[in-house]
């Protein structure tokens, strides 16, 4: 049977903050490649956090302020509102 490869391991004392926020050390951040807004994967596993840099989420994420312009686009007009209520007035 082959042993295991044993990978490197680094790490570090970091303090959990207001709403469990954590810091990842620069220097993570750096060998992993990840940026400020770019999503990241967490993931517990047993009694560990696994921290894991993503190109892309699984999901669509928005600032505020794209909700905002999203709703406003998505509202009906009020003379096609009734339109659409009159013409529908019969369904159950």
């Amino acid at each position: 049977m082959t042993p295991p490869i044993a990978l490197p391991v680094s790490d570090e004392w970091v303090k959990i903050l207001g709403k469990g926020m954590v810091t990842i050390p620069k220097k993570f951040r750096d060998d992993l490649g990840m940026r400020e807004g770019e999503v990241a994967r967490i993931r517990k596993i047993g009694n560990r956090l696994v921290v894991e840099p993503r190109d892309v989420a699984d999901y669509e994420t928005y600032t505020d302020d794209e909700l905002r312009a999203m709703l406003r686009a998505d509202k009906i007009l009020p003379k096609l509102a009734k339109k659409a209520r009159l013409l529908w007035s019969d369904l159950p």
